[in-house]
Formats: C-alpha cells, sequence, structure tokens
C-alpha cells in the first residue's frame, strides 16, 4: 500500500509539471507569455514538421499556406513595423494571433484571412511558424485544430531553422487589419 503510494507521487511528481501546472497556460490549455522558451515535439491536433518534412510537404502539396504568426506592435490603426521581417517565401504574415488570450480584433483577423486564404475550405494545408522555441505558432495551431481544421502543421523550427537549414528568406509586410481606419 506505502509502496503503491510513493510510486503514485512519484508519478505525479514527474508527469503533472510537463502539463504546465506552473502558471505557463490558461485553462483552455495555451501557452501564456512569455512565449520564448523551450516548445513541445508536438501540438494536439496538429503535425509537426522539422525542415527537411517541410520542403517535403511544400513540394508534393504546394497549394499549403504558410503562415508566420510572430508578433509586432500595433497601435492607431497600424502596425509598428520599423525593421523588415523576413520570414519564408510566400508566407504571409499574421502577428498578434498566437496570444493568449487572443483579444477579439486579432481573433477575427485571424479567422478573416484564413477564410480568405483556404477559400473556405478547412481541409486545405496550413503551415504555422515563427521562430524557434516560440510558442505562438503552437498556440495557433492548437487553436485552428481546435476550431475544425483538419490538415494543420506546426513548423516548430520556423524561421531561425530555416535560415540554419540554408533556406532562403524574404521581407513581408503583414496583412492588413481590417477597420481601424484601414480598408
Amino acid at each position: 500500500m506505502i509502496r503503491r503510494l510513493l510510486l503514485t507521487l512519484l508519478v505525479a511528481a514527474v508527469v503533472l509539471p510537463a502539463f504546465g501546472d506552473d502558471g505557463s497556460f490558461n485553462a483552455e490549455g495555451y501557452r501564456l507569455p512569455p512565449y520564448r522558451s523551450p516548445t513541445p515535439k508536438v501540438v494536439e491536433g496538429a503535425v509537426t514538421l522539422n525542415t527537411e518534412a517541410l520542403k517535403e510537404m511544400l513540394s508534393a502539396n504546394p497549394d499549403a499556406v504558410l503562415i508566420d504568426v510572430y508578433n509586432v506592435g500595433y497601435a492607431n490603426g497600424g502596425f509598428l513595423q520599423d525593421t523588415p521581417h523576413w520570414t519564408l517565401p510566400g508566407a504571409i504574415w499574421l502577428p498578434n494571433t498566437g496570444n493568449t488570450p487572443l483579444e477579439k480584433r486579432w481573433r477575427d483577423y485571424l479567422y478573416r484571412h484564413l477564410q480568405q486564404v483556404t477559400e473556405d475550405n478547412r481541409d486545405r494545408a496550413l503551415v504555422f511558424f515563427c521562430r524557434a522555441d516560440c510558442w505562438l505558432s503552437w498556440n495557433v495551431a492548437k487553436r485552428i485544430a481546435a476550431d475544425g481544421y483538419t490538415s494543420v502543421y506546426w513548423y516548430r523550427n520556423g524561421v531561425d531553422g530555416w535560415r540554419e537549414a540554408g533556406g532562403k528568406v524574404e521581407a513581408v509586410r503583414p496583412e492588413p487589419v481590417v477597420g481601424d481606419g484601414n480598408p
């Protein structure tokens, strides 16, 4: 009996921290700030890709949508971008969509653009990324999969991993926010 109790306590001590019982996650399981820290190897509802797997997937599925979710400041109806944002070729940039909690403005922004790029096809392949050790893309991939998108991918290494593997990058601007004085 005591042996079983000790074994249960030992397992709990090892397993519970892995589930974010330290206050790093909200009640729905999304990562809270800070977002730059080591990430897990998987995200619920998504396929995790390394650089080689991403290249293979893009070769086999050129219609996949690459979505960079790295944050940038926003005020007075505009993004506060004063330096180029480098990302994977062909990617769109939907900043501020991986935050927890996700404000209504950014939720609407995310889903409006997803509806456009997928042409309302929830089976369209979507690849989310930001930087290495960045929870923003993990949050978005988890959120999108939970909302019924069926071909969700998470490129865990992000732009950092792409560059380290010799991949080219290109400068992009954030996709526009509708409202806030924008058309």
